[in-house]
């Protein structure tokens, strides 16, 4: 067979960093900067040029030796002078630039990796700033770099997700309730639910752990009993100007009343009442449409202090002007609970 025509072994890939390093056929692992991982392994052999004396001098400065040219004639295989490891870059990068050694990058990764009571498996195939690692409990993690140094600081700690949920779902079995994921809404501090009744519901996770937790379709306290959202316009004889309440409770006029521990001489119009099926699904969406009316009308809202010595709370009350918006929202809260109490 022609020497052409020889056929070369296929090259190897790493198998414990396969994202970033391949081992040629040399039986040497040749680390592969970033922008250039997406080339396959077989194209990191051997280009039968010559080295110009010229780049041997640059990299010497610059604490390489060109082992072989590589792939094309654009890249060279630099040996790091200090960890002997082996890096691919393009002669371009070795003329205008200092180039970066692979195995010191990986060895500071291991390194952090260690401070941090992590092993260091490979990098991330999609996101070059993240990587992934095996947590002392035995799970896989995935983390930023800039994290690894967080954790082997003191700053922070390593959370494994499995182990989380496995403690969550077994908070939840304990109180009766099976653990189903995050919560869909996006509240960190949130949880999925589903009840032995079939019902399911978000729950705060701190509400799960001690037991409070009541079935919006089966308990017996306010969060699966009718409920109401409500709207007041409120009125006050001193200079405090008029103010509107959005609200939700069982009893919407004890709880102006009583609650909001008004000063006698103030005059509250009820401009509006929707009947909601439970407390649970009260207080979800009112909290929802505060959350609305803060992103997209931050003006609206009433800052404390105008309100601090005649109102008993500290949020949710709005100028006159947030009245119609409010009243939309109100429209498409009573669409989605049609169903009215008696």
């Amino acid at each position: 067979m022609p020497k052409s025509q020889t056929k070369r072994p296929a090259p190897r890939r790493s198998a414990r960093n396969a994202s970033y390093e391949i081992v040629t056929d040399r039986g040497r692992r040749l680390h592969v900067p970033h922008r250039s991982r997406h080339v396959p392994a077989d194209v990191w052999v051997d280009f039968k040029r010559a080295v110009p004396e010229a780049w041997r001098v640059m990299a010497r400065d610059k604490g390489f030796r060109i082992d072989r040219r590589v792939r094309d004639r654009t890249h060279v295989a630099l040996e790091c002078e200090l960890c002997g490891a082996l890096t691919a870059h393009k002669i371009y990068t070795l003329r205008t630039a200092q180039p970066r050694c692979g195995g010191c990058a990986e060895a500071e990764h291991l390194t952090q990796a260690r401070k941090a009571g992590l092993t260091f498996l490979h990098r991330d195939r999609v996101n070059r700033h993240y990587a992934l690692y095996r947590a002392k409990c035995g799970h896989v993690v995935k983390r930023q770099f800039e994290f690894l140094h967080r954790i082997a600081a003191g700053n922070t700690d390593v959370r494994c997700e499995i182990c989380l949920q496995q403690r969550e779902a077994e908070e939840a079995r304990r109180q009766g309730w099976l653990w189903i994921g995050r919560d869909p809404g996006g509240n960190p501090n949130y949880r999925l639910y589903r009840h032995h009744c079939g019902q399911t519901q978000r729950i705060a996770r701190g509400n799960m752990q001690w037991g409070q937790c009541d079935c919006a379709r089966c308990g017996k306290s306010w969060a699966a009993k009718p409920s109401f959202i409500y709207l007041l316009g409120i009125e006050f004889v001193d200079r405090t100007p008029r103010l509107i309440k959005l609200g939700y409770s069982k009893h919407p006029i004890k709880r102006w009343r009583h609650q909001l521990k008004l000063p006698k001489s103030a005059k509250v119009d009820v401009m509006r009442i929707v009947a909601m099926p439970t407390g649970h699904d009260a207080c979800g969406t009112e909290l929802a449409a505060h959350a609305t009316l803060l992103q997209q009308h931050p003006e609206l809202a009433v800052p404390h202090e105008v309100y601090a010595d005649v109102l008993n709370v500290t949020s949710e009350v709005y100028w006159p002007i947030a009245e119609e918006v409010i009243h939309t929202l109100l429209d498409g809260i009573e669409a989605r609970f049609p169903a009215k109490i008696s």
